[in-house]
């Protein structure tokens, strides 16, 4: 599902190896027809488990700490919408032209979403979840062995 900032949506498929090629985005819609859209008018795009008629999700932020680990961010579009989502805390994940995201509800059929830079305003790291810099708890050694 492609969302664009005239808050058009169509449905249909995009290559996820490559989506932004040049600057576009290949578009293939539902009737079989390829469409190239410029990425300066994309808002989002959903990898979706099937069509959707209704926004992409039904809450743009989450209602308490996310419990998925890596960061917790908030992506500020340039007409003005804000969505919060999770995603990798890995410089491999970063991507100069997009950004790959999990929204607040997955079940909601809205598996991953893919976020053109140009779409954004501004991005903002609201937490890490899960971090690896937390201290491992180490079991004491004044256990007594019982069974040895």
């Amino acid at each position: 599902m492609v969302y664009r900032f005239e808050r058009e949506t169509l449905a249909g498929f995009v290559d996820s190896g490559n989506p932004f090629d040049g600057g576009f985005v290949q578009f293939l819609n539902r009737e079989g027809v390829v469409q190239n859209l410029p990425i300066e008018q994309i808002k989002l795009i959903c990898f979706v488990r099937e069509w959707l008629d209704q926004p992409p999700w039904l809450r743009s932020s989450y209602a308490v700490r996310p419990r998925q680990q890596g960061l917790w961010v908030r992506f500020r579009f340039k007409d003005g919408d804000s969505v919060e989502a999770t995603m990798p805390n890995s410089l491999s994940a970063l991507d100069p032209v997009s950004i790959i995201a999990s929204p607040p509800e997955p079940a909601a059929g809205v598996q991953k979403v893919l976020i053109p830079r140009p779409a954004l305003e501004s991005f903002e790291v609201l937490g890490v979840v899960g971090s690896p810099l937390k201290k491992q708890k180490v079991a004491q050694k004044n256990q007594l062995n019982m069974f040895d």
